[in-house]
């Protein structure tokens, strides 16, 4: 597995689309498309939500809910401090 981000790093949405950017991802429409955070995927749903391959399977990480919390077996949603659960306004995957 390829790492390309530090462990413990925690990302914005905003710090996201800046690691898929400098990380090899298909831009479109500026914004990052396909890539992986230490082999774990993330997928572009719309501009405003990414596709996560978390801990615990896929999860929607929307602008503006949280932050991405990359550990040694890794990636983890996080919205203030907690484990993100479900996904926020009902997104169900």
């Amino acid at each position: 597995m390829e790492n390309n981000t530090e462990v413990n790093t925690r990302l914005t949405f905003y710090d996201l689309i800046k690691n898929g950017i400098t990380n090899g991802a298909n831009i479109v429409n500026e914004m990052p498309w396909s890539w992986k955070i230490n082999g774990k995927s993330i997928t572009h749903e719309n501009d405003n939500c990414y596709i996560i391959e978390t801990i615990d399977g896929h999860k929607h990480f929307h602008k503006g809910t949280g932050i991405i919390h990359v550990f040694e077996n890794g990636l983890q949603i996080m919205v203030n401090g907690n484990e993100l659960t479900h996904a926020p306004g009902g997104c169900p995957m």
